[in-house]
C-alpha cells in the first residue's frame, strides 16, 4: 500500500563545505564508470565485490569504482556538499537520506520501483515491513521514492548452540516442557527457567577455571541491541496494528504508559520482561556494562555466557576474531526465535532491525540509468542470495528460500527465524516528528531505558515516566521545529 510520508520542514538541509574524499573527490567523471560508495562494517564487502563482477561481465562496455569503507557515512556526506560530486550509487546507513530527499538531493526512483525483477515489480518485491517508507514527499510537496531499503536484519538472541548441546541444555528443555520441540527457549517462562538451570550448573569456562559460564553477557556501549528482542516482544503484546497507531506520534499523550491497552503500556511490559531478566547481576558476565562490543562478543564466543542480545551482522564480526577465519567447534552461533511473552496476541511477529539503512542515487549523477541497473542485479534472486552467502544477512527484498542452501548453521537459523514470522514491522513513521529525527520509540533515543536501569540511576518505572513528562514537556517545541 503506497503511504505518503511528509517532508522535513525547518532545520538545515546540507552540512558545510568540507574536504572532498572518496569517489566524489573531484575526479573526472568518466561516462563508462559507474562510481559506488557502500558502507564496510559488519556485513563486509564481499558481497558487493561479487555484485560489481557480475555487473561488469552483463555490462563488458562498463566498470566500476567501488568505494567500500567504514566511513561510507563520512565520505557520502563530503561528497553530497560538493559541487562536483561524481558519485553514482550510495549504499550505506544513518537519517541523512531523509535530509537529500526533502531537498530534492537524490535521484528519484519512481520508475525504477515500477520496473520487474524475476518477474515482480521492485515495489513489489521490497519486504512488508519496507512498503510504507520507500515513499517521500519533498520540499515541494511531491511524493516519491528516493531511497530502497538495504538489509531486513534479524535481531535477538543469539546462542551457542554447541554449549547448549555439549551441557544438555537441549535435552534437557525438551524434557521439562514436552511441548518443546527446538532445543531452545520458546516462551519466556522456557527462557528464565533455562537461565536458572545454566546457573545452577555452574559449568567451568574452558581457561578460566576462576569463572563459570553465566546466561549472557552484553555490551554497555550498544545497549541498543537489547532493543531487537524488546521490541519484538512488544510487538507480540500490542500487535502490529496498535504499534502502527502509535508510530503516528499524533499526539504526546501517545507516550503514556498509564493509559490502560496502550501500545505504549506493552512496551513497558516487554521493558519489564528484560528487566526481569538483566535486574539479577548473576545472569550475564560480569563487568558487562563497560564492555565494548567486541569485548562482549569475545567473552561469547570464549565460552564465558551462552547466549547474547544481538544483530545478524555478529556472525562476520565474530569470525573475525579467528585468525584463520573458521569458528572452533565449541562455538556454533545461531539465533532462536524471541521467545513468546506471556499474554501474547501475535506469536510470529518481529521487530526488523534496519530502518535506517538506504540505496540511493545522488541527483548530481549522470549515470542514473548505468545506477538502476545494478540496483536491479542487488535486489534480484541472485542480489539476496549472493548477499546472504557472503554477508551472512537478509536483504529486504522476498525471494524463494525453500531450497536454498545455507552456507553455516548461522545463516541456516535466520533464514528459519525469518520464514517463521508472518508479520514484521520497523520503526519508521511518516510523523515529521520522527522524519526531523526528534522523536522515537523512546520518546529521543536519549531516553533509551537500558543504559539507566543497568547502572542503577533509573528503573523501569522512573524511566518511562521521565519518557511520559518530557514528551510532554517537549512536545509543542518538537511540533515548532518540525514545522508543524
Amino acid at each position: 500500500m503506497k503511504k505518503s510520508l511528509f517532508c522535513l520542514l525547518g532545520g538545515t538541509l546540507f552540512l558545510s563545505l568540507s574536504l572532498l574524499s572518496g569517489c566524489g573527490g573531484g575526479q573526472e567523471n568518466d561516462p563508462t564508470t559507474l562510481n559506488i560508495v557502500c558502507l564496510n562494517l559488519g556485513y563486509g564487502d564481499v558481497w558487493i565485490k561479487n555484485a560489481v563482477s557480475k555487473w561488469e561481465e552483463e555490462n563488458p562496455d562498463y566498470k566500476v569504482n567501488l568505494v567500500a569503507s567504514e566511513d561510507a557515512k563520512s565520505l557520502i556526506s563530503r561528497n553530497m556538499a560538493s559541487s562536483h560530486n561524481t558519485d553514482d550509487l550510495y549504499i550505506s546507513v544513518g537519517t541523512d537520506w531523509r535530509t537529500y530527499a526533502a531537498s530534492g538531493a537524490l535521484h528519484p526512483l519512481d520508475d525504477l520501483i515500477e520496473e520487474e525483477v524475476d518477474g515482480v515489480k521492485i515495489k513489489d518485491k521490497v519486504n512488508e515491513e519496507y512498503q510504507d517508507s520507500i515513499y517521500f514527499t519533498n520540499l515541494d510537496g511531491e511524493t516519491h521514492t528516493y531511497r530502497l531499503p538495504w538489509t531486513s536484519g534479524v535481531g535477538g538472541i543469539y546462542y551457542n548452540a554447541a554449549m547448549f548441546t555439549d551441557a544438555g541444555w537441549d535435552v534437557w528443555l525438551k524434557e521439562q516442557y514436552p511441548t518443546n520441540t527446538t532445543g531452545v527457549p520458546e516462551t519466556y517462562e522456557q527462557l528464565t527457567a533455562l537461565i536458572s538451570k545454566i546457573k545452577e550448573d555452574r559449568i567451568p569456562v574452558e581457561g578460566d577455571l576462576s569463572a563459570t559460564v553465566r546466561p549472557f553477557v552484553y555490551t554497555g556501549q550498544n545497549t541498543d541491541y537489547f532493543d531487537y528482542a524488546v521490541l519484538t516482544w512488544w510487538g507480540q503484546l500490542a500487535g502490529k496494528e496498535k504499534i502502527s497507531e502509535f508510530l503516528k506520534y499524533e499526539n504526546y499523550t501517545a507516550f503514556d504508559y498509564t493509559v490502560a491497552d496502550s501500545a505504549y503500556s506493552y512496551l513497558k511490559e516487554a521493558v519489564e520482561l528484560w528487566n526481569n531478566i538483566f535486574s539479577d547481576s548473576t545472569n550475564y558476565v560480569e563487568g558487562s556494562l563497560s564492555k565494548t562490543n567486541h569485548q562482549a562478543q569475545q567473552d561469547f564466543l570464549n565460552g564465558y555466557s551462552a547466549m547474547m542480545f544481538n544483530g545478524e551482522w555478529c556472525y562476520n564480526e565474530i569470525i573475525r576474531y579467528m585468525e584463520d577465519g573458521v569458528l572452533p567447534e565449541t562455538f556454533d552461533l545461531k539465533i532462536m526465535k524471541t521467545p513468546t511473552a506471556p499474554n501474547a496476541v501475535d506469536e510470529n511477529i518481529s521487530y526488523i532491525v534496519g530502518e535506517d539503512q538506504y540505496i540511493a542515487i545522488p541527483a548530481t549523477s549522470t549515470k542514473a540509468d548505468l545506477a538502476k541497473s545494478f540496483i536491479k542485479l542487488l535486489v534480484s534472486n541472485w542480489g539476496c542470495e549472493n548477499f546472504t552467502t557472503t554477508a551472512n544477512g537478509l536483504m529486504a527484498y522476498s525471494w524463494d528460500t525453500q531450497n536454498y542452501e545455507a552456507p553455516n548453521s548461522f545463516v541456516d537459523s535466520l533464514v528459519d527465524y525469518k520464514n517463521s514470522t508472518s508479520t514484521t514491522f520497523t520503526n519508521f513513521s511518516s510523523s515529521l516528528l520522527y522524519l526531523n529525527n526528534i522523536v522515537d520509540v523512546w520518546g529521543t533515543s536519549a531516553m533509551r531505558p537500558f543504559n539507566g536501569i543497568l547502572s542503577g540511576t533509573s528503573s523501569v518505572d522512573r524511566a518511562f515516566d521521565t519518557i511520559k513528562n518530557e514528551t510532554q514537556r517537549q512536545w509543542e517545541d518538537w511540533k515548532r521545529q518540525a514545522g508543524i
